[in-house]
């Protein structure tokens, strides 16, 4: 057991699951732990190391959100004798898979580290701190969305409202063990007879009122952080200091001949309600004028409330930025133009959204046709699989995605269609060239005798039909079980 020692004494802090099980609890004194347990063996807290265990943790959670919030209510003034550690995932949950998937990562990987601990997921924080301890269900079922969900929530004991345990008691006597029993009663009532904190906790569950956290902020220098005395209450203030901070970023940036390749800004009001605003570039940017263009279009949805107390301007992605020649005579020259094709670019994919994806093709080095282009990013050097001195067969501009089944229905010596269906018409065959075997990468497709698959080989032909059009047929299999596709066409 651990304990820790204030100016009312000496109070448990920290237990383990065998002293839990007698009756132990966090935040009661020493001495009724001691009465319960004659041989309880008590160590110090040693805050020193509390912090540093703490602060490695947060650090380890920023891979799956940037903005990390210790339970300060606990750590610093609580004696629950457990901590937690709010991480908001807004728009992030995808990327693990789903917010089921995510719980079970997150909880893999803090046990990877030693620590226990109970996960959820809510709308709200006072949600997620009461699902993380009054869920039953299995880890990956801790999910909780209001009002979806409101009979489970109503079934939470009320010691999910994070309230003291004088008021606890005092519900307890009252006969209002769950939130379903206090969400019911007059609110007048319940401030009258239970004080302010049990009506504040509840809206604070059910996102009646927003709750400030106190993120952590990341340990870069390319963050700027600015309180203000007098909340920003309009557009025109919020853009003035947004520009003035990210002019200073920029000029850090320029200092170490860095562009940033992602920007946050974060404004907290004086409510507590934050929002954030994300800007990406396609190449490293250190102009104000280009990054304040692309925020302009997402200003509009920034809400002053009642005035603004903190903004936040945070470039997480920082990139070097190659030395260039500047002209004599300040004529645009070659590396001028890139810049302006690439900041026209990042202007189009803001106007056109997230969900359009602006790119250029490329050859991949692989045989098989589907695999033989792929995306890359409009800006930046171009890559290229082609070999010096190597011509390419020719190809079909067109490809078939899937490849169109077809039925030979005659063939000559050679092996080569004469006739066949397609599209549920005969077509009389005038020319065949081919076969051209197309073999997969051997290092990716091994069967369990280390061979290459066979029927990722094709032989493919090169066919004018009868009505003068150049088709691209390819066939799989053995002898006799071959299966024939139309996997392209020619043009002209």
């Amino acid at each position: 057991m651990i304990t820790r020692v204030d100016h009312k004494g000496v109070f448990v802090c920290g237990l383990n699951h065998a002293a839990e099980q007698v009756g132990l609890h966090g935040g009661m004194r020493l001495s009724d732990a001691r009465s319960i347990l004659p041989d309880l063996i008590d160590t110090p807290e040693e805050g020193d190391l509390y912090q540093s265990h703490l602060a490695h943790l947060i650090r380890a959670m920023d891979r799956y959100s940037p903005w990390v919030a210790p339970d300060r209510d606990l750590h610093d003034h609580g004696q629950k004798g457990d901590g937690g550690l709010w991480l908001e995932i807004t728009g992030g949950s995808h990327l693990f898979g789903g917010e089921a998937a995510m719980i079970l990562q997150i909880l893999r990987d803090v046990k990877a580290r030693g620590y226990d601990a109970r996960i959820a997921i809510a709308d709200t924080a006072g949600a997620a701190w009461a699902t993380a301890r009054c869920h039953k269900g299995k880890p990956s079922d801790r999910i909780l969305s209001l009002p979806a969900d409101h009979g489970v929530a109503a079934s939470f004991p009320v010691s999910g409202l994070r309230l003291s345990d004088d008021i606890i008691a005092l519900l307890s006597r009252l006969g209002l063990k769950q939130l379903g029993d206090i969400t019911p009663l007059p609110r007048a009532n319940i401030t009258t007879r239970m004080g302010p904190d049990v009506l504040l906790r509840l809206d604070q569950f059910y996102g009646r009122l927003p709750e400030h956290l106190d993120f952590e902020l990341p340990d870069t220098p390319w963050l700027i952080k600015q309180n203000f005395g007098e909340p920003l209450g309009d557009a025109a203030n919020l853009a003035l200091a947004i520009q003035t901070m990210t002019e200073q970023l920029c000029e850090k940036l320029g200092a170490d001949n860095l562009g940033l390749r992602r920007l946050t800004i974060r404004t907290i009001r004086v409510d507590g309600h934050r929002h954030t605003i994300t800007t990406s570039t396609g190449a490293p940017c250190q102009s104000p004028a280009h990054i304040l263009r692309l925020l302009a279009e997402k200003m509009p949805g920034v809400d002053t409330g009642f005035g603004i107390e903190q903004v936040i301007v945070y470039a997480p992605w920082v990139e070097h930025i190659a030395f260039r020649q500047v002209r004599l005579d300040r004529q645009q020259d070659e590396a001028g133009d890139a810049i302006a094709l690439a900041q026209l670019i990042d202007r189009i994919s803001h106007h056109l959204g997230p969900k359009d994806i602006l790119y250029r093709p490329a050859h991949h080095a692989s045989h098989l046709p589907e695999r033989a282009a792929i995306r890359q990013a409009p800006v930046g050097a171009a890559r290229s699989a082609h070999l010096p001195g190597v011509t390419l067969p020719k190809r079909p501009i067109r490809l078939l995605e899937p490849p169109e089944p077809v039925e030979v229905i005659e063939r000559n010596h050679r092996g080569a269609p004469t006739r066949l269906r397609w599209r549920k018409t005969v077509l009389g065959i005038v020319r065949a060239d081919g076969p051209e075997r197309v073999c997969p990468e051997w290092w990716e497709n091994l069967d369990q005798d280390n061979y290459a698959l066979s029927r990722m080989t094709r032989d493919y032909f090169r066919i004018l039909d009868e009505r003068g059009r150049m088709l691209w047929l390819f066939r799989t299999g053995h002898a006799g079980q071959d299966i024939w596709s139309v996997h392209g066409l020619f043009a002209g």
